[in-house]
């Protein structure tokens, strides 16, 4: 699994996402996660950081956890700024999920 943070910026002529190491309260950030699974079907957890308020995420069948990854729902049952960690189940091959939150 490898992972990537990008700060969203918008102006008037549309958005753009750039890489940074540093980011600032209020910032809307991109996390972009990719995978190779080499055989089988696996089920990833992924834990959203605390200093992230996690607001969408790429795959709709994804689960979300408000408690630390003890209980699992689907992200429409919940209020998105409580979500603590992501679920989702993969297959052969490689593939890429993208969630995006705001820097608390």
């Amino acid at each position: 699994m490898e992972s990537a943070v990008f700060v969203e910026r918008s102006d008037g002529a549309g958005r753009t996402v750039e890489a940074s190491q540093r980011f600032s309260r209020g910032e809307r950030v991109v996390t972009v996660l990719r995978w190779q699974a080499p055989r089988g079907s696996y089920t990833v957890t992924s834990a959203v950081p605390a200093r992230l308020q996690f607001e969408r995420a790429s795959f709709d069948s994804l689960q979300v956890s408000t408690d630390g990854g003890r209980t699992w729902r689907n992200i429409a049952d919940v209020q998105p700024e409580a979500v603590t960690h992501l679920r989702w189940r993969v297959g052969n091959g490689s593939g890429r999920m993208s969630y995006s939150a705001i820097v608390r």
